[in-house]
């Protein structure tokens, strides 16, 4: 029995002890040859309290960062007048003289001025080196930890609708699972579309882990959700993320860069003494009702037994609000009642934080620990995870800087089987006494959880960075860097299992690692008095190795504890891949009078899965920016403007293997053997995209209104695609070539208002709205093809499309009239066409802070892959319960033809499950309140946080029993999104407490 009482209070005590520990180890009572330097830092206009600004005395190593509520204290230090500055991401740096007195405190007050357009913030993805954002001709998207209130469940969390282009969709319930992310949609069809990531500049693994299931048999056996390298980042780790969408900002990346760039920066240690946050996180997930309500229903479908009488058993059906336990009650212990699928429909998580910063302007330190501890919604999921960060920074002289960040995270995933899996718990449940156990009761499907899908992830992410700057105009970098992860993967049907008796078992061993090497030179030189150019070289190698082990058994001896080498039939499996990507670049940035920018650049790849025939490639770019408002004609009062325009290339590598000849090995009978299977093709090479983007930034009215506008258009050429070959060759699979074209446009406007500034109350309101039509151009000598779940490639549709054979009179009250094979009916593109963002903040007296977040996707359709497996069944599906009242009443005749195709089992088919999937989710309602310091001695700030986190949702009536955030089968990086026997994510509620010392 599971319950959901917090468990680990003892892991609770023993980091409150190690804390008291630490405070009473904390230095005494300043000495009276010494003074401090205290006081507050609010913004100008509201007043309201500056979290996270960086305070120094320049000059002395001596500094502390402000805490919830603005406020700061630097000690120990030695009498005399300094400069102290105060620096925030999105204000403008501010200096005042202070002076210190022996044994006195000096208080001061400080105002930042909030520079809400940033012209001279820094940014580094996309560019050469670090680069003011003044100067860069693309669009950038930048998130400051510091500006969020909501604790992050992960990154995944994190990034859901932040910024416009950015579309991030979870894909189940289970514990662990990844996201899919998508920047402006699919730019391949045949290659991974998920955006290249890198961690403090180390290229991480972009795709999920690889996916927990035995080598033999029908790869549904699992989960069918896998989890995501992403997420081993802890988000209260990360000081910031950059996101770039599309080719012409992604050139310096070169041929893996198509998808986007995203790029995680964590916190540094700042000069000054060390700095301690505690922070423990106390929440539960809660699966939000989902499909009709019962009492829509037939009668009979609230208490059946399994014979088809009254009154025995609660039926079998997971939408049954009432049929659902709201703790964790154990909902196994009788074998003669329905099974309500989430015994666990409120499961508890927990979290907890410890970090210390500080330092002197020679060293400065961050180091953190975190535990967790989830419960899943479903019976057997649970997810536990550890992860400790150091990142340190060492200046031995003023121009060499030496910076190593490392973290390591073990995860302990265990999942409940679901998804399209006939041995697992929610495919037999919705199928109801047409499942495989051909009965709905729990005496049925509890054997079903005796099925043991574990995994242990350990993953480290390892690099260090050298800056030379032997001069101010001329400056070296490079990083070097490890992502290391290995996985242990078990998946265990014992022996009895019910619906696998003599036993079946994999062990799985995953191991990935990515080494970067990446080198920038940068020279900067005045040509004139207004006109400076900046030349850039560098050069980047990227090697990835891939390694998999599997062995495999199956008939057990008899009961116990099975191994592999205790199964009847063993075989053993293994993978080895290995990539290597390596290329060069270089690029200019003019800069007249500090106001027009003009960049051009190039990068030149070679990569192992090219053709031997290709040699290397080369993608350029070349950038405009015009800070329009730093003009003489320009009123100042209007505000900050800058116009800005991109064009840029860059690619997508195909498979390691695509462009060789390769075989499969068999056997035949005793001999060893080979099947033909792939012919090769020595010409392939990289998709490549081509990306003009036109824009501006601005921001009015006295900075209480900001607004980003951009149009991109996107154009794929070589785009891969499967081509028939010539039978008599022996080799009978398609090819890839590099034969088609892809378009993406579309426009991505984001507007911010400081409704209300007041020095005790605010109001903040924003928006956003970004749009993506795609479209197949050319198919070249590829025929239109199929990538499964109704997902299409055809000239002039989407990317994918989706099609089927559809009911042509749908809406109308009649008989069906449906499609001919040969004549399928285009719904619409797979993913959302518009993507429409709201966000809403209001300051409250006494620092509490009450901040919202919704979002809305449409314009996009899927297959409902459940409600067609459940009806061609004869299940009474929930789907179909209007239908059943009039069929019950003898009035079917009444129903719309839509109805009668997708609820008549004679006559159903798959294709009448295509649906749109629009949908609106309030992804987080956060209030933040500001706990008073006397409460909790020796700290300097500390903060109640309480949030709710996908609380709500409405769907498109048509969309029927499920939602459009639940994947298919593969994960989260699918090429088309379908829906499976799975269980929609979850809301998420969280209260969180954070004490800074």
């Amino acid at each position: 029995m599971r319950l959901l009482v917090p468990r680990p209070w003892a892991l609770a005590r023993r980091a409150a002890a190690s804390l008291a520990l630490l405070l009473a180890l904390a230095p005494p009572v300043l000495a009276q040859t010494t003074g401090s330097v205290l006081g507050r830092v609010t913004s100008a206009g509201d007043a309201q309290p500056v979290v996270g600004a960086q305070v120094f005395l320049v000059g002395t190593g001596l500094g502390t960062l402000t805490g919830a509520e603005g406020r700061f204290n630097i000690p120990n230090v030695t009498p005399g007048t300094y400069t102290l500055r105060v620096e925030r991401i999105g204000s403008r740096t501010s200096e005042q003289q202070v002076t210190v007195r022996a044994g006195e405190q000096t208080t001061v007050t400080v105002t930042l001025t909030i520079e809400a357009l940033g012209l001279d913030e820094i940014v580094v993805t996309g560019t050469a080196g670090a680069a003011r954002r003044r100067e860069i001709g693309n669009s950038i998207s930048q998130i400051n930890l510091a500006q969020i209130e909501e604790p992050p469940i992960n990154v995944d969390a994190l990034l859901q609708a932040r910024a416009p282009g950015l579309n991030v969709l979870q894909s189940s319930a289970s514990a662990g699972g990844g996201a899919m992310i998508r920047l402006r949609g699919n730019v391949s069809v045949a290659m991974s579309n998920q955006p290249i990531i890198y961690v403090d500049g180390v290229r991480i693994r972009s795709d999920g882990f690889a996916k927990n299931v035995p080598p033999v048999g029908f790869q549904g056996r699992s989960n069918n959700d896998v989890a995501s390298p992403l997420n081993d980042v802890n988000p209260n780790d990360i000081e910031r993320i950059e996101v770039i969408k599309g080719a012409a900002a992604t050139t310096l990346y070169g041929t893996e860069a198509a998808a986007g760039v995203i790029q995680i920066f964590t916190k540094r240690g700042h000069q000054g003494t060390a700095q301690w946050t505690f922070q423990i996180d106390q929440g539960f997930n809660r699966v939000l009702p989902f499909g009709p309500d019962p009492g829509t229903g037939p009668a009979a479908e609230e208490a059946i037994t399994e014979s088809g009488g009254a009154g025995e058993f609660m039926f079998i059906n997971p939408w049954l609000r009432n049929a659902v336990p709201l703790l964790g009650n154990d909902c196994r212990d009788s074998g003669e009642t329905g099974y309500p699928i989430f015994c666990e429909q409120v499961s508890h998580r927990q979290k907890y934080s410890l970090s210390v910063s500080g330092g002197s302007d020679v060293l400065r330190y961050f180091v953190s620990g975190t535990l967790e501890d989830n419960l899943g919604v479903l019976p057997l999921d649970e997810e536990k995870k550890r992860v400790v960060r150091g990142n340190f920074t060492f200046s031995p002289l003023r121009n060499l800087e030496f910076q190593w960040n490392t973290s390591f995270t073990n995860t302990d995933l265990q999942n409940t089987p679901s998804g399209n899996n006939a041995h697992g718990l929610t495919l037999n449940a919705y199928r109801r006494n047409r499942n495989y156990q051909s009965s709905e009761t729990r005496r049925a499907i509890d054997p079903l959880l005796k099925y043991d899908i574990d995994s242990k992830i350990n993953h480290l992410i390892t690099g260090a960075t050298l800056t030379f700057s032997p001069s101010p105009t001329f400056t070296h970098r490079l990083t070097g860097g490890w992502d290391l992860s290995n996985a242990d993967f078990r998946n265990l049907r014992p022996f009895g299992f019910a619906l696998a008796p003599n036993g079946i078992i994999s062990d799985r061993r995953f191991e990935y690692q990515n080494l970067t090497l990446d080198y920038v030179g940068s020279f900067n030189y005045r040509i004139q008095e207004e006109l400076r150019t900046n030349f850039s070289w560098g050069g980047q190698s990227i090697v990835t190795d891939t390694r998999e082990t599997t062995a495999y058994g199956e008939t057990f001896p008899g009961p116990g504890e099975p191994t592999v080498s205790s199964a009847g039939t063993r075989l053993g499996f293994e993978e080895r891949l290995r990539v290597v990507n390596a290329g060069f670049f270089f690029q200019n940035v003019l800069d007249f009078r500090d106001r027009y920018f003009l960049t051009a650049g190039v990068r030149v790849d070679g990569n192992s899965a090219f053709g031997e025939n290709l040699g290397l490639q080369a993608y350029p770019k070349a950038s405009f920016s015009w800070v329009l408002s730093d003009e003489s004609f320009w009123p100042e009062d209007l505000g900050s403007v800058k116009l800005r325009t991109a064009w840029g290339q860059s690619g997508r590598a195909p498979g390691a293997f695509d462009a060789v000849r390769t075989w499969d090995p068999v056997g035949w009978g005793t001999a060893p053997a080979f099947f033909p299977r792939n012919v090769g093709n020595p010409d392939i090479g990289p998709e490549r995209t081509t990306e003009i983007e036109v824009g501006f930034d601005g921001a009015f009215f006295d900075q209480r209104v900001t607004t980003e506008f951009t149009w991109y258009r996107q154009n794929t050429t070589d785009a891969l695609f499967n081509v028939r070959q010539v039978p008599s060759q022996g080799f009978l699979n398609s090819q890839l070539k590099n034969v088609g074209e892809l378009e993406n446009k579309g426009v991505e406007l984001s507007v911010n208002v400081d409704a209300i500034r007041r020095d005790n109350f605010g109001v903040a309101i924003g928006g956003s709205l970004s749009t993506n039509f795609s479209k197949v151009i050319d198919l070249g000598e590829a025929p239109e093809f199929s990538l499964g779940s109704f997902g299409y490639v055809s000239e002039g549709q989407p990317v994918p499309g989706i099609r089927s054979r559809c009911v042509l009179n749908a809406d109308e009250i009649a008989a069906p009239i449906v499609a001919r094979p040969d004549s399928l009916c285009d719904f619409g593109p797979n993913l959302p066409t518009h993507i429409i963002g709201g966000n809403l903040s209001i300051t409250l007296p006494k620092g509490i802070l009450v901040t919202a977040r919704g979002e809305y996707q449409g314009g996009h359709y899927m297959y409902v892959g459940p409600s067609f497996n459940a009806v061609s069944r004869s299940v009474r599906w929930p789907g179909c319960f209007d239908f059943y009242k009039l069929q019950a009443e003898n009035r079917a005749n009444e129903a719309t033809a839509r109805k009668r195709a997708q609820c008549t089992v004679s006559g159903v088919l798959s294709d009448f499950f295509v649906s749109p999937a629009d949908f609106f989710k309030m992804r987080d309602l956060t209030v933040s309140v500001p706990i008073p310091t006397r409460w909790i001695p020796r700290s300097s700030s500390a903060k109640l946080t309480l949030s709710a986190r996908n609380f709500y949702r409405w769907v498109n009536g048509d969309f029927g029993v499920f939602e459009p955030e639940m994947g298919a089968n593969e994960g989260f990086d699918t090429q088309v999104r379908s829906i499976q026997e799975h269980v929609p994510p979850p809301a998420t509620y969280t209260a969180s407490i954070r004490v800074v010392f």
